[in-house]
């Protein structure tokens, strides 16, 4: 047996459940499990749980021989976040990990998790970070933890909130393992209330009951394709991103209790002012020029200015938001109707690099 004092290997291999619920990734999922079959650490199912794909998925997850793979098929397809929250009811590890179809996870990440949870029994939740890659594999940019949380390794609900305050969203969904019985007892996620950031408010509720352990180790690639490309010319969304729906919900349960800063109040809403210049820029496209100066009109206020002034040390994020400006005079001048989607390219192509 292992050394229990070792900060190698775990001394002890519990079952973990990796779970990878699916839909159309005939492209990427034969090498996301190839990754996770590839582990250091063995003692583990993989449960693939397939939303009733229409292509090619159930065939080519057919092909893959290992006694530790179990396919799950539903009849219909019942939405991403149900379909997570079915992954954790068929579960039977002691550590749960709801891991992406289309990335690529380094063969150390499960042991290095377990590691951790054995190392700090009262964590609830482990997360790492995570290089970013395009279809071709090619690395494109770095996930990292806010300045002030680097070095800690342990964290705890005050400062992972604000720093979200500040930041936006950095706990990386794919990479995160959470102990099996809490995992029960908290699902399912709240998809109702909260739809495409039903994780965050999730991770949020874990760090009510336990604090969460983030390895400062980008373990494993995060896939951002031309699927995302698409997305965002095809369904152009005008709505609120669900982001805010899950903070502000949370502020108004934690605000007197956590004691946030003013100043970190204004970079949120400096975050929510540049979520309206995306929807806007969608408004100008769709020729809806009325909608676009109504989201813009709100983009500016004294809170967002002090928001600015708090981000003066991002360039990329201010360039963002003078492109606010910039499309608002366009607006009033009757141009966004012929600028907006050829500035919508421009804009997306150079935050996707730089901001």
């Amino acid at each position: 047996m292992t050394n229990p004092n070792s900060k190698q290997r775990p001394y002890h291999q519990p079952l973990v459940s990796i779970c990878v619920p699916t839909y159309n990734a005939e492209e990427t999922v034969v090498a996301t499990i190839q990754s996770i079959l590839n582990q250091t650490y063995h003692n583990l199912e993989l449960l693939v749980v397939d939303n009733a794909s229409t292509d090619n998925t159930p065939g080519l997850l057919r092909q893959i021989s290992d006694s530790r793979l179990v396919i799950h098929r539903s009849g219909r397809n019942i939405g991403a976040e149900a379909n997570f929250s079915k992954c954790i009811g068929l579960a039977n590890g002691e550590y749960i990990a709801i891991f992406h179809a289309d990335d690529l996870y380094m063969p150390n990440m499960v042991e290095k998790q377990v590691q951790a949870f054995q190392d700090s029994p009262s964590v609830g939740a482990v997360f790492t970070l995570a290089n970013l890659i395009n279809e071709k594999s090619k690395l494109i940019a770095e996930a990292k933890l806010p300045v002030k949380l680097r070095g800690k390794g342990i964290y705890y609900l005050p400062e992972i909130f604000i720093s979200i305050l500040e930041n936006g969203n950095f706990l990386m969904s794919p990479s995160c393992m959470v102990r099996g019985k809490l995992y029960q007892e908290l699902a399912p996620f709240d998809s109702n209330r909260f739809g495409t950031s039903a994780d965050l408010d999730m991770w949020l509720r874990i760090l009510e009951k336990h604090p969460v352990a983030i390895l400062d180790e980008k373990l494993m690639s995060y896939l951002i394709s031309n699927i995302h490309v698409s997305y965002h010319l095809n369904y152009l969304r005008t709505e609120q991103a669900d982001f805010f729906k899950v903070m502000d919900y949370h502020l108004g349960v934690k605000a007197s209790v956590l004691d946030i800063p003013r100043h970190v109040l204004n970079k949120y809403e400096f975050q929510r002012s540049m979520d309206n210049l995306r929807c806007a820029e969608n408004y100008v496209i769709k020729r809806q020029p009325q909608e676009a100066k109504k989201l813009l009109k709100e983009s500016f206020s004294a809170t967002v200015f002090w928001g600015v002034i708090g981000n003066i040390r991002k360039p990329g994020l201010l360039a963002y938001w003078i492109f606010d400006i910039m499309l608002l005079l366009l607006v009033y001048l009757g141009l966004g109707r012929y600028l907006g989607k050829s500035l919508h390219w421009w804009l997306y192509t150079w935050k996707r690099r730089f901001v």
